[in-house]
């Protein structure tokens, strides 16, 4: 048996974008559960829950819901990598897989910060992602078919 026959081979196919995608979507949510564990937005979501179910506001609460945050962090981030690895071993270049993913992680957690923490991205912003993202299309041209 030839050692190439053990090796896993790279897809000709686009599978590989679609899962190093997902796997930028993920660290974008790594970071959104990171920065919950820490964030004032979890204390107000916990005594909203407390609220809802006529609970006193407690600090057991508080914690329980930063734990769970904590965990979905830890969660994201297994998955984000575990994508990740996936979608170099099927991709045509570490590069091209690697761009792709830092663009998706990227945008999403703009998404993520607008809608989550009413972040304001001005347009100043969005040209340089625009900059970045042609930069990227620029090296992963370069880079090859």
């Amino acid at each position: 048996m030839s050692s190439s026959s053990t090796q896993p081979q790279p897809s000709t196919g686009t599978s590989w974008i679609l899962i190093a995608v997902a796997s930028g979507a993920f660290a974008a949510l790594n970071g959104l559960f990171a920065k919950l564990t820490t964030d004032t937005h979890t204390t107000a979501f916990a005594h909203s829950i407390a609220h809802l179910f006529g609970l006193e506001s407690s600090s057991f609460l508080e914690l329980l819901v930063r734990g769970l945050c904590l965990g979905l962090n830890v969660l994201c981030n297994i998955i984000m990598w575990a994508l990740f690895t996936r979608a170099l071993t099927a991709g045509p270049s570490t590069v091209k897989v690697s761009i792709t993913n830092t663009s998706s992680n990227f945008l999403m957690t703009a998404l993520l910060g607008m809608v989550i923490f009413k972040e304001s991205v001005g347009g100043l912003w969005w040209l340089g992602a625009a900059m970045m993202g042609a930069g990227c299309i620029l090296v992963g041209m370069r880079e090859g078919a």
